[in-house]
């Protein structure tokens, strides 16, 4: 018998698809905030979050290390508040061509299957490169 959560509706149970994006998601903030030394990349505060330059819902982009930066709580506000100033930001420390190509990634469509999620959450915790992951899920 189903367990009732609000409402009285019957709690679905999280897919094996949804556990392995939720593990990515945390391993890949876990990766960026050590990869900037837990420091924000714009002021040098402790106690960052992890911030998708361009946005999460592009699973093409949402597990790429150069799609990740570490921002104070304040600083992850600015970026959300101010697109274009953050968008400039970024391109002081990030190459014009690797912005370029990594905005060009963001929108290819493409999804993965539940085996490429697999793939790409031992390659993050192995530390593989994103060019060889890409690869291996044939994008």
């Amino acid at each position: 018998m189903a367990v009732l959560g609000l409402f009285g509706k019957p709690k679905k149970e999280k897919s094996r698809r949804s556990a392995l994006k939720k593990a990515l998601d945390v391993e890949m903030s876990k990766q960026v905030r050590e990869r900037d030394k837990h420091r924000c990349r714009r002021c040098g505060k402790e106690r960052v979050s992890h911030h998708h330059i361009f946005t999460k819902t592009r699973l093409t982009t949402r597990w790429d290390m150069k799609n990740g930066v570490s921002l104070c709580f304040f600083d992850h506000r600015w970026a959300h508040a101010a697109a274009e100033e953050f968008r400039e930001w970024v391109l002081t420390w990030m190459p014009q061509r690797e912005y370029d190509a990594l905005y060009l990634k963001s929108q290819m469509r493409g999804g993965f299957k539940e085996i490429d999620l697999e793939w790409l959450l031992w390659d993050l915790k192995h530390g593989e490169s994103d060019e060889k992951t890409l690869t291996v899920c044939g994008l």
